[in-house]
């Protein structure tokens, strides 16, 4: 159980956790004059039980020398991680006098100071209002401001730091020569008082489950409507091949343009199943939107039917459309009739901009209003864009917490009331936006993908691996849009076949390979989606594999095997070198496993503990499976696809015979040492051809009725 002793935290010397925060002292910032460094004073011990389990609890207060700021720290202490919660107060001498505030930002901070060396690090920390990126500088010196998780290595140990956004503060982290400065910020004027849980802190050995351990506990803890990704639906239009009007038109998009694509992709016999109309088709004045309606020079025949002719005459099931959290870039326009119109339902700070009431109830009814209106026309689902924008539209004027909670509850009251909340967050990554969005499940994991950027991948797959860190803690990632046709296009399709997310391309008319498209989807238009959101294999977890000469790995899993994804994204032009194997996809179970690589075709059997070693050059990329021995028969799946496994189901063993089930007729193949093997599809057999030894294929026709493999080896 971490303990405190003295102001050391620390764990029992038995798990070998120790001097994790070193020595904590705390700064508090007013509104006015200079910081006030506070005193240790005095310390409660208490214990109890609670939903989380047992726990110590340290309450410790500090204050300065005239009493005039306190601070207490409170460390609630369970079996392998710690709840820290910050109450602070400004003590003023009156109500009607000169009042002593927090500073709206940085009012409270924690100083850990001492900490010691450590052996690695990965840090997710916002370097845009937007979005995040990892750090892995080792040095706490060099840890950037605005971190929103902190991973961290010595010896065989694992330490997660998670700082919480609550109801009204955010904390965050970053780095000075001594350790970490915890930052907790109201960005809100004229408060003086603080009540808030500021980070969890834990350690194990495995670093996957600190991330999701650590925010299970804080959102339990503050009691919100907030769920994990682990407990919430992924959106059941997002599970179809979609595409998005963005890279094709940008600002340009309309209706002539979005019919071509559609008749275009229906040409090719392409199952695209929704359409996303991205940012171009609303009504705006300098940048603030004028109207629910679509542009009329755009959309003359207006937005219905455009969205009539996308579904009934090229078969796209769904349409969704952009919007931004404010309405538009620039909010609500203040002389259109939408804001003399909905007047009660938004709100207009100080610069005078318009947006959405930060009152969940009143935010609600402009939401309500244009969504119903949006519905009316035959539009599924949106992308909500600009999202992390709460915080420069209501700085001063509320409270981080209260904006954003109140921002995402009226959005996604709404969203739920008329698209069954289908919803993709879109430049959303702040922390207020990540901890206070109550239901949503799908968010976007990185900045854009950029088809112009000749070097762009390399950043663009870093952001996606290493966010998903902890962002797929809260959310199943999208991994953006790409292009079929771009000097990066075969890496953009791995990196997506394993980003458990939505897959959606942005091609213009007449740039569309399709051929970039089928290992991603069956002929129905369902993608195919990894089970868990990806990470980093902990071989690369706290290296910069664009800086360093390692491949990145990224695992995930699919129908109890595993997916390792590989890339070479090097700043330099050397091939790197790498291993695979079983114990690069944590709770993997088996002692004997088939190895097989997409591209190559290559197959192995290995058995636990051993690795592969591969080898890649600039801009190559492979694909893993790493499937449990199946006795006798080890299906492999359908290899047309990135991740064949998907395919199959159903799978019985009988003596020497497996059966199963696949999803759809393909190049199916699978491992014997026996070379006596025989196939069925329905009874009938089928032609076995052997590729290398011991791997094993069949053509598999492609049939109106459920393809039943039977697979039997003859002794």
């Amino acid at each position: 159980m971490f303990q405190l002793n003295e102001i050391e935290l620390q764990n029992l010397s038995s798990s070998g956790l120790q001097d994790v925060l070193g020595r904590i002292g705390v700064t508090v910032t007013p509104d006015s004059g200079p910081a006030l460094p506070l005193l240790r004073g005095a310390n409660e011990k208490t214990a109890g039980t609670d939903h989380l389990g047992d726990y110590t609890e340290t309450k410790v207060t500090y204050s300065n020398e005239a009493d005039t700021a306190v601070v207490h720290l409170q460390f609630r202490c369970y079996e392998s991680f710690v709840l820290t919660s910050v109450q602070g107060e400004m003590i003023n001498a009156s109500d009607f006098g000169k009042q002593h505030c927090f500073a709206a930002q940085n009012g409270i901070i924690i100083h850990a100071q001492g900490m010691t060396n450590i052996d690695g690090l990965m840090a997710n920390y916002q370097h845009k209002d937007w979005w995040t990126r990892p750090h892995f500088d080792p040095k706490w010196s060099t840890l950037p401001e605005r971190t929103q998780s902190l991973l961290w290595r010595k010896e065989s140990a694992f330490y997660h730091l998670l700082p919480v956004c609550g109801p009204v503060f955010r904390t965050d982290v970053c780095g000075t020569e001594e350790g970490l400065q915890i930052r907790v910020s109201s960005h809100q004027g004229g408060r003086t008082r603080c009540e808030s849980l500021s980070f969890v802190l834990g350690a194990g050995t495995d670093p996957y489950q600190l991330v999701e351990r650590h925010v299970e506990a804080a959102l339990h803890t503050l009691d919100y409507p907030t769920l994990p990704r682990s407990r919430k639906p992924y959106p059941e239009i997002l599970d179809s091949l979609g595409w998005c009007s963005w890279d094709a038109f940008y600002h340009q998009v309309n209706e002539e343009g979005l019919l071509v694509k559609a008749e275009e992709m229906q040409a090719a016999s392409l199952p695209v199943q929704w359409v996303m109309i991205d940012d171009g088709w609303s009504q705006t004045v300098d940048k603030k939107l004028s109207s629910f309606e679509a542009d009329v020079e755009k959309f003359p025949q207006g937005l219905a039917e455009t969205v009539r002719q996308l579904k009934e005459k090229y078969g796209i099931r769904w349409v969704g459309v952009w919007h931004t959290i404010a309405g538009y870039w620039g909010g609500i326009h203040p002389d259109s009739p939408l804001a003399k119109q909905f007047s009660d339902y938004l709100y207009s700070n100080a610069k005078g901009s318009l947006i959405p009431y930060p009152d969940a109830g009143r935010g609600f009814g402009f939401w309500h209003a244009w969504h119903s209106f949006l519905e009316r026309q035959g539009i599924d689902f949106v992308k909500v864009d600009s999202q992390s924008a709460v915080l420069n539209f209501t700085k001063h004027e509320w409270s981080i917490g209260e904006a954003a909670a109140a921002a995402h509850e009226a959005l996604e009251a709404s969203a739920a009331l008329h698209f069954n909340n289908t919803i993709i967050n879109c430049m959303g990554m702040a922390a207020e936006n990540m901890w206070h969005r109550p239901k949503s499940s799908v968010s976007r994991n990185s900045d854009d993908f950029v088809p112009q950027d000749q070097f762009g991948f390399a950043e663009h797959a870093l952001q996606n691996a290493y966010n998903s860190y902890y962002h797929g803690a809260f959310y199943y990632g999208d991994w953006d849009m790409y292009w079929t046709k771009n000097h990066d296009d075969i890496q953009n399709a791995v990196l997506r076949s394993v980003s458990g997310g939505p897959i959606y391309f942005s091609d213009a008319p007449g740039n569309t390979d399709a051929s970039k498209l089928w290992p991603l989807i069956y002929n129905n238009g369902k993608i195919i989606r990894c089970e868990q959101t990806p990470n980093p294999t902990a071989d690369c977890l706290l290296l910069d594999p664009t800086k360093e000469t390692v491949p990145l790995k990224l695992w995930n899993i699919a129908k109890s095997s595993g997916v390792v994804a590989a890339f070479h994204i090097g700043k330099y032009t050397d091939s790197v070198k790498g291993t695979v194997g079983p114990s690069d996809v944590p709770g993997l179970e088996g002692d004997a496993f088939v190895l097989y690589e997409h591209f190559s075709g290559e197959m192995k059997i290995m058995h636990q503990g051993e690795q592969h070693a591969f080898e890649l050059q600039p801009g190559q990329c492979a694909i893993y499976l790493i499937i449990p021995s199946g006795g006798a028969v080890t299906p492999i799946g359908l290899t047309n696809k990135y991740v064949a496994t998907d395919a199959v189901s159903d799978v019985k063993s009988e003596g020497s015979t497996r059966s199963l089930q696949l999803k759809e007729g393909g190049t199916f193949r699978f491992v014997s040492e026996n070379n006596r093997v025989s196939a069925q599809l329905n009874g009938k057999a089928l032609p076995v051809l052997l590729i290398s030894e011991h791997l094993y294929e069949v053509d598999v026709p492609m049939l109106d009725e459920k393809l039943n493999i039977v697979l039997s080896v003859s002794e």
